[in-house]
């Protein structure tokens, strides 16, 4: 199972709920690399206590924010979108 991070901004209410160690785990994986591959995700999953799913849909909210924060859409697409 193919796990590519693709940016996209999904609303608060519909992302997981991580508590604030959870959330350190994954920031700190963030800042390593921001497209993990299969074997990343499960190994941050695990040091995060979280399902693959959810450490996906984090990373995928997350990369879109970095996205905005540099001036690019928010969605994954090309830099001409």
């Amino acid at each position: 199972m193919s796990h590519n991070i693709v940016a996209h901004l999904t609303p608060t209410n519909l992302l997981p709920r991580i508590r604030a160690e959870q959330e350190n785990v994954l920031e700190g994986n963030f800042q390593r690399n921001r497209n993990p591959n299969d074997l990343d995700l499960t190994i941050i999953s695990a040091e995060a206590n979280l399902s693959e799913d959810a450490v996906k849909k984090w990373y995928q909210h997350r990369l879109a924010c970095w996205r905005q924060q540099q001036g690019l859409p928010a969605n994954s697409g090309s830099v001409k979108d």
